[in-house]
């Protein structure tokens, strides 16, 4: 164990580790980049995670710095669970319900917990939290909140921001401060402070009052989008009346401004009965046309798988997903959507499930409506078929998660598809597309060898046409994720200079070392994601809970 390790060993109650294997695990996440970590702590309190920020903060002032990244379980896609310093670690020991309070339905947890258990706990009294991601059964709340999550249900229940009422945060220099909400009397006080907490305060105040033109331009030109991870949220820290607070700043921020250590979600009632129709359209067009109409009668899932989908488990698998689904007069549908009610009264789910299946009619060339949860679960694994995408390999090449995950104005979907299919032809992969319908939300990965330079150098050619075009669509970058460092280059072509000097200057308050994630959400050069894209790429190490999106 080296002196770094050994002295971070003596002084916290957790573990520290600095072996070769364990370094190499943890040198990747979900993404196609890499980066070796120098060492890997698993705190167990929020004290210990003091201790390791202050040392950071202290090495940095020497002039030795040394970078903290915390990570969940490392499913993030666009290279932010991955840092070269110190690794921390919270699903060892921070990942516990430290309290649950059915009558405000608020839970108090901690960011390690993973998803699904939490969600199981939830479930039993009644409660859930409606945004989670596709990948919750192996993800972390951290993680969650970290990307501002989102997922199935997100079209009617918003993201992770909404749940989230309150945050214990340690700040790069060791503090730890409580978010939440503060008088316009209390912020001065805040102000006031000679701490970095103060510090902290009077950034937010001074930027929002200096570029308020700037960044309430960026929400308007954006207010089309239901998902937008780019950036910061800094924005909403300030209220009209002068209060503040400072909670929906760290959603988002993939660890870069402070490391959250307790959480208090707000649940939501549970309803596990659901009314389902899907339908099957011989035109992408008919079926931007059904999901403008079916918006209005608020759903809470509305998905979409296209043609490719459909022919890619058929030649990978040689399985027709449709077989005793559909007639066979139907033939093989350009795309299918899937669209689901979970209000709690059933005769309102029924009402608004007889509607949707009436106003698919129109444009599908067939439809279900179900209310048996046996059947709902088959039709549903057409959707989830997406997970043999995104585990597929053959030899070295597999699929890529380098353009999914953009929005853009539900208004241009249609046209944003097309493009989609032209890209894939321009630069020669097949793209299965799928996504979130409802929200405009696409996803396609491209099969690809990083083995092969060619493959390599297609890929980045690929995600620069890609990002630009999602860009020039009037879309955002990032949806349900963020930009991390896979989309960092791109983000203040996205935000604008102005928007992105302020959170430059807003990280440069929470973290005057750089210390916190540095080279995620910005400073990361397209140059220097060549240099960090692995030679081969496997989602193996997710593979017992089959990857899905």
């Amino acid at each position: 164990m080296n002196k770094v390790a050994s002295y971070l060993q003596s002084h916290i109650a957790g573990d520290v580790l600095a072996g070769t294997k364990v370094k190499d695990y943890y040198s990747r996440d979900g993404s196609i980049l890499s980066i070796m970590p120098s060492l890997i702590v698993y705190p167990r309190t929020t004290n210990d995670i003091r201790k390791i920020a202050r040392f950071a903060w202290q090495l940095a002032e020497k002039g030795h710095p040394m970078p903290l990244t915390v990570r969940g379980y490392g499913t993030d896609t666009s290279g932010a669970a991955i840092g070269s310093g110190i690794i921390v670690s919270t699903i060892a020991y921070m990942s516990r319900i430290l309290e649950l309070d059915t009558k405000q339905k608020l839970v108090r947890v901690q960011p390690g917990l993973n998803f699904r258990s939490l969600q199981e706990t939830l479930y039993t009294h009644g409660l859930f939290i409606p945004s989670f991601p596709a990948n919750h059964q192996y993800s972390t709340i951290g993680g969650a909140i970290a990307n501002n999550a989102s997922g199935l249900k997100s079209l009617k229940y918003g993201t992770m921001r909404s749940y989230v009422d309150k945050l214990e945060v340690v700040l790069s220099n060791g503090e730890v401060i409580q978010t939440g909400k503060i008088s316009k009397r209390e912020l001065e006080k805040k102000k006031g402070l000679a701490t970095l907490e103060g510090e902290l305060y009077r950034a937010v105040d001074g930027l929002i009052s200096d570029h308020y033109k700037a960044l309430d331009e960026y929400d308007s030109s954006h207010a089309a989008l239901m998902r937008d991870n780019i950036g910061y949220n800094l924005n909403a820290c300030l209220m009209k009346d002068g209060s503040c607070d400072l909670t929906p700043l760290f959603i988002g921020s993939q660890g870069t401004l402070g490391i959250i250590t307790e959480v208090i979600l707000k649940a939501r009632v549970y309803t596990p009965t659901t009314d389902m129709v899907v339908a099957t359209f011989d035109n992408i067009n008919q079926m931007v046309s059904a999901v403008d109409e079916l918006v209005s009668l608020n759903p809470c899932s509305l998905e979409m798988i296209d043609r490719g989908v459909i022919d890619f488990i058929k030649k990978d698998r040689g399985v027709n997903i449709l077989q005793d689904i559909f007639d066979e007069a139907v033939g093989t549908p350009e795309a299918i959507l899937f669209i689901e009610f979970d209000d709690e009264k059933s005769h309102k789910r029924a009402k608004l499930a007889k509607r949707a299946d009436k106003l698919v009619s129109k444009y599908a060339t067939a439809s279900i409506y179900t209310k048996d949860p046996e059947q709902q679960d088959i039709l549903w694994s057409l959707r989830d078929s997406t997970g043999a995408i995104v585990a597929h390999e053959k030899g070295s090449a597999a699929a890529l998660p380098i353009i999914e995950d953009c929005v853009v104005p539900p208004a241009r979907l249609a046209e944003f598809l097309a493009s989609i299919k032209q890209l894939g032809t321009k630069y020669k992969v097949e793209l299965a597309i799928w996504g979130h319908a409802g929200d405009a939300n696409i996803h396609t990965y491209p099969i690809l060898d990083l083995s092969k330079l060619g493959d390599r150098q297609r890929a980045m050619k690929l995600m620069d046409e890609y990002l630009r075009m999602v860009i020039g669509f009037g879309g955002s970058i990032a949806a349900e994720n963020n930009e991390g460092r896979l989309r960092a280059p791109y983000a203040a072509l996205q935000m604008g200079a102005e928007v992105a000097q302020a959170y430059a200057d807003l990280r440069k308050a929470c973290d005057p070392h750089d210390s916190l994630n540095p080279g995620v959400k910005a400073d990361t050069s397209l140059k220097q994601i060549v240099t960090l894209m692995r030679k081969e790429f496997s989602v193996v190490r997710f593979v017992d809970y089959l990857p899905r999106l």
